[in-house]
């Protein structure tokens, strides 16, 4: 059972990574940069990811189950953040504030949006998408504090509107009385909200792979550091919080969608959130690079791990 999981998990985990080979290949040929690549982003953050949530909200069946599994997800994705939190105080403790909070970025956030949400939707469909939007909202209410708290060697001012005023919270609120009342959405509406949230994987694989081609493979693999977080980011805390939610009784698609957002490699956003805070974006560029590359190993063990017990 587990050998059959890892190899269709793998398989999904491998197309992603191909459609980010889009991004890589354009950009190594000029035709699409990574300059077009984080424009983009603006698109995807702000519009396209929001409609994909909303609209699966909006076409979710209402069931009891999904009442609690919605509940049981705000719990699991909280529960993983500060478990990550409170591992990472444990590192790093001799090095400066900016770069102890840079590592600590890495190893706590996730690329829930633009990587666990595509490989979610590819695994379990509808669902994935629906309880990885729940740990999506719950990383931007992170990363939009704890988050830049850490990168800017704790000098920012933390801003609690941003718990709840981001993209990612945002389509969770509004989505939320769509699950429960389920109006009657007419249909040119409904269908377009449909054909750009479709938009949201394959060009969230393009994008993250401009990101990838202007890393330097050379610099990610060169310091025990980064290997040191990758461990942390993409095998400790996806095993541990997976015993944890086993040993609560959380199962089927709730603990697999939990498991691809918890097992997913360092955020995207890390370089972006360094250059912001005068951090150390090379840095933040290799953190997330290495543990995209070596996530093609360690997400389908996982995730066949979680399937296996679900």
């Amino acid at each position: 059972m587990f050998l059959e999981n890892l190899k269709t998990i793998a398989l999904q985990v491998l197309i992603l990574y191909l459609i980010a080979g889009i991004g890589f290949v354009t950009d190594k040929i000029g035709i699409f940069k990574q300059a077009d690549g984080k424009r983009l982003i603006d698109l995807l953050f702000n519009v396209i990811l929001p409609i994909a949530i909303i609209h699966t909200f909006m076409t979710m069946e209402y069931t009891a189950e999904h009442v609690k599994g919605i509940l049981i997800a705000f719990i699991c994705a909280f529960a993983t953040h500060i478990f990550g939190a409170l591992l990472s105080m444990l590192t790093f403790r001799k090095r400066s504030l900016k770069e102890r909070g840079i590592y600590h970025y890495a190893m706590i956030l996730s690329n829930a949006a633009f990587l666990a949400l595509p490989l979610a939707k590819s695994v379990i469909g509808g669902e994935g998408i629906f309880y990885c939007s729940v740990y999506v909202a719950v990383f931007n209410m992170v990363a939009f504090t704890l988050g830049i708290y850490q990168m800017s060697g704790r000098e920012a001012k933390l801003d609690l509107k941003k718990l709840i005023f981001n993209p990612g919270s945002m389509s969770v609120i509004i989505g939320l009385p769509l699950f429960f009342l389920h109006p009657d959405i007419p249909y040119f509406i409904e269908y377009p909200m449909e054909v750009v949230g479709n938009c949201n994987s394959p060009l969230a694989m393009i994008v993250f792979g401009t990101f990838l081609a202007n890393s330097s493979f050379k610099n990610m693999f060169a310091k025990k550091e980064i290997y040191f977080v990758s461990l942390i980011r993409l095998v400790v805390i996806p095993l541990c919080m997976l015993g944890l939610f086993y040993v609560c009784k959380v199962r089927g698609q709730l603990l697999i969608a939990m498991l691809i957002s918890a097992s997913a490699p360092t955020a995207t956003n890390t370089a972006m959130y360094a250059a912001k805070y005068d951090n150390d974006p090379a840095l933040g560029s290799e953190l997330s690079a290495q543990s995209s590359v070596l996530s093609i190993a360690t997400m389908p063990v996982i995730v066949a791990l979680a399937t296996t017990v679900s």
